[in-house]
């Protein structure tokens, strides 16, 4: 009882955390689109797109590596958090001079370009916080993800309503969003600090480099993953317009509240799979049958409902008719809530189970399977063609 209770608290933590941090982000995205638009609401999806691909580079497949080797030794805490940072630091700054030529490269707008260039500042501190997030994970200490976020993201919310109600635009919501990855940071090494270890004060290049070499696997996922999860977005922008890919976001985004629950059931038992494959492998079989049970519960009467009562909810949500337009993408799309809720619990199994490479194959077969879909269906179907690639993948 005494481990199910922990389990629950720190599966209650990551939800309220990313609960918070998305439904924050979602709230923004209304915002955006009530008092701006669906045009600077596309700039701001097709931004946040590459933000999150950027992250991936930025994190350089550390985090989950750290995750995985401190929840079976904790001794090695200190020197994770200190060669970690210096890792992420670096790779940081590559994705965001990558991120610069990529910008130059596509030619988009000046004013798209410039929302892009200016949001990419904020990967240093989300790559700084993210480590920290990845100890507390391993120290099975979520709630202090959760004592970060959570008033750093209300704070946003309640700040981008003020701004954009006085009639400041995008920039400046922007500017809210780098302070907000900010305060994170400076709260979550705090708590580190004060509660979990300290960094030595010393830089082992050797171990920076074996860090590395085991992180590349998990680099190659995350980045094809991001990728592939991105690829309609860049599609859409180049070949439809900013528009289409604000209604393929506000599409997308009525699924974030279920895939956030997914993601804190699942993350918040990971270090448990970790240790228990060591030890009891049929162990590990039985709590991953049970987890996708559990998500499949949760997920089937949300798909039956979005399904027919898509028009109705993008309205309700957006305030605006024209997002009415995404609601057949939207009834082809919320077919990927089962999907996943088998893909999150496998995908962590494969990861505990030090199988990491079969998840780079798989993720690589469908990256290739995406980019084909995307490139054939987008161009005849624009927005629903974007959605029949998402499922079909």
């Amino acid at each position: 009882m005494s481990g199910l209770r922990k389990v629950a608290g720190n599966a209650a933590s990551m939800l309220t955390s990313d609960a918070v941090n998305r439904a924050t982000t979602f709230v923004l995205y209304a915002l955006i689109a009530r008092h701006l638009g669906t045009h600077e609401f596309g700039q701001m999806s097709l931004a946040l797109t590459l933000f999150y691909i950027s992250q991936v580079i930025a994190l350089a497949g550390v985090k989950q590596v750290i995750v995985r080797a401190v929840a079976r030794d904790r001794t090695t805490t200190s020197q994770y958090l200190t060669n970690g940072t210096l890792i992420v630091g670096l790779a940081s700054l590559l994705a965001i001079a990558g991120l610069m030529l990529f910008v130059l490269l596509i030619g988009y707008s000046a004013d798209t370009a410039a929302v892009i260039l200016l949001i990419s500042i904020g990967l240093l501190p989300y790559a700084f916080s993210a480590i920290c997030e990845a100890i507390f994970q391993a120290w099975e200490r979520m709630r202090y993800i959760a004592y970060a976020n959570v008033p750093a993201n209300v704070a946003k919310v309640v700040l981008a309503f003020l701004l954009l109600s006085s009639g400041y635009g995008l920039y400046y919501l922007i500017v809210l969003l780098l302070l907000t990855l900010a305060m994170v940071a400076i709260i979550e090494w705090w708590l580190m600090l004060r509660h979990i270890a300290r960094p030595i004060m010393k830089i082992d290049l050797r171990f920076c480099v074996s860090l590395v070499k085991v992180s590349v696997t998990f680099l190659g996922i995350d980045t094809i993953i991001a990728i592939m999860g991105s690829i309609n977005i860049l599609f859409l922008s180049k070949l439809a317009g900013e528009a289409e890919v604000g209604l393929y976001s506000s599409a997308n985004q009525l699924m974030v509240p279920l895939m956030l629950i997914y993601q804190g059931i699942v993350l918040s038992v990971y270090p448990i799979m970790c240790r228990r494959f060591d030890t009891s492998p049929q162990s590990l079989k039985r709590i991953s049958e049970y987890l996708i049970e559990l998500l499949l519960v949760i997920a089937l009467p949300v798909v039956v409902g979005l399904f027919y009562l898509a028009g109705p909810v993008l309205l309700l949500l957006y305030g605006n008719k024209d997002f009415v337009l995404a609601s057949t993408a939207l009834r082809i799309m919320i077919w990927l809530l089962v999907l996943t809720a088998l893909t999150n619990v496998l995908g962590q199994v494969l990861w505990a189970s030090l199988r990491e490479k079969v998840t780079l194959r798989i993720v690589a077969v469908d990256a290739v399977v995406g980019l084909l879909l995307g490139a054939i269906l987008i161009v005849p179907f624009g927005l629903v063609g974007a959605a029949i690639a998402t499922v079909l993948v």
